[in-house]
């Protein structure tokens, strides 16, 4: 596997003795294919040959997967108003992992973690530019537009009054005033050799008066793009080429991004405020908007897509989750119902963002749980718990503690070969 073509060979020499080195690229593709990410990694350590290959398979075979692995949370410490140190990672089952090899984008501390998406984070660096990084490979970081395009930049650079954050006034340039108003990042997909300059990039943004809204673009464009304004939007999330944002009304806007093709909305999907069943004073049952905290939009691998809204968490015991189901009608139209179960699926919620884990991640993950959210909780000492609730059972437990968190935690999906 020296070079491409004897990469593509299916002919052996035949010896007394087997090359490894030389094993034919179609069985090395079936083997990496049976195995994770934390088996992959390692064996383009072994030989020249098998990186080689490795790169190869990952840029000429583009449908290629290997089994998938739960996230792992990004865990940094020592931050001060330049930036966090990134320490290491944290597994679903309470785990911790140093990382050895820190980028050094992320070793000098200079730098404000905003948001994860497919395996990639976006920071603003001390020079003000927004880049997408890959902690786990060596891919070089994506660079994205200047800062001074991007929409609404003359107000979030100077409003008046300051932004007020629990009581809190927030700084200009510190990591607390640069993440209330950049709120969230999503990629319409991992980027890879083939496509990482042709990605898309939305970021939910506001600029202090409680409206969150939208700001597109590619590596490859000179600008942000603001995208319409349609109210304040609660969440948003992607699948398949496709952004899904949540509005203040509880409907769903679709965006389309296909083939890197400009972005474009495809359809505004109506739902009406998700209800719940409570009781008054009287003890009559009726029915009632939901009183969550915290919403978090999550799409499937099919076509279903729910809403997760944490209702009450002034304790890890006493924390509850509603989950609702878009379904829709009959008559065309659609709705937010009440379910109990999110299948064979499992839900992690960081400070800002939601992953779903597939059942096919826990095919060979034991030790995992199904129908159930993985969410990190803060005591009043400001130390985390890594915390499992039951959807169906209505019960959390805790997996583990985490220690004092000095910044927001974000979960991190692997995808070895996209780099």
């Amino acid at each position: 596997m020296a070079d491409k073509v004897a990469i593509g060979s299916n002919k052996t020499e035949h010896s007394s003795r087997a090359n490894w080195s030389q094993l034919p690229i179609d069985p090395f593709q079936l083997i990496l294919s049976k195995l994770s990410v934390r088996n992959i990694k390692p064996l383009e350590a072994v030989c020249r040959p098998w990186l080689k290959a490795i790169k190869y398979i990952s840029t000429s075979s583009p449908s290629f997967a290997c089994l998938l692995e739960p996230p792992r949370l990004l865990l940094f410490r020592d931050e001060d108003n330049d930036g966090g140190r990134l320490s290491g990672f944290c597994s679903l089952k309470g785990k911790f992992y140093s990382l050895m090899n820190i980028p050094k984008q992320l070793g000098d501390g200079y730098t404000i973690c905003i948001g994860s998406s497919h395996g990639w984070l976006l920071f603003l660096t001390n020079k003000k530019r927004l880049l997408l990084l890959n902690p786990a490979s060596a891919a070089a970081p994506l660079l994205l537009p200047p800062l001074n395009t991007f929409p609404d930049i003359d107000s979030i650079m100077y409003q008046y009054p300051p932004l007020e954050d629990s009581g809190n006034f927030l700084l200009k340039g510190t990591c607390g005033y640069w993440r209330k108003w950049l709120c969230k990042v999503v990629l319409s997909s991992p980027p890879t050799r083939n496509n990482r300059n042709n990605i898309g990039v939305l970021l939910m943004y506001n600029v202090g008066d409680g409206r969150n809204r939208l700001a597109f673009c590619t590596p490859a464009d000179n600008k942000w793009t603001k995208l319409d304004e349609h109210g304040r939007y609660l969440d948003v999330t992607s699948d398949c080429h496709r952004f899904y944002a949540l509005r203040e009304d509880y409907s769903v806007e679709v965006w389309g991004f296909p083939n890197s093709s400009a972005i474009k909305k495809l359809e505004t999907i109506p739902a009406g405020a998700p209800m719940v069943p409570k009781l008054n004073y009287d003890f009559q049952l009726y029915m009632d908007k939901t009183d969550a905290t915290d919403l978090f939009l999550v799409k499937t691998g099919a076509s279903d897509l729910f809403l997760v809204a944490m209702v009450d968490s002034s304790a890890w015991e006493r924390v509850r989750f509603d989950v609702y189901k878009l379904e829709y009608n009959p008559d065309g139209t659609s709705r937010w119902r009440r379910v109990d179960s999110i299948g064979k699926y499992a839900v992690v919620l960081g400070s800002n963002h939601s992953i779903l884990i597939s059942p096919q991640e826990f095919d060979h993950a034991p030790g995992y749980h199904e129908n159930s959210i993985y969410f990190l909780h803060a005591s009043s000492s400001f130390s985390y718990d890594l915390i499992v609730y039951n959807v169906r059972e209505i019960e959390p437990k805790k997996v583990g503690y985490l220690g004092l968190l000095k910044q927001p935690a974000y979960w991190l999906e692997r995808y070895p070969l996209a780099v």
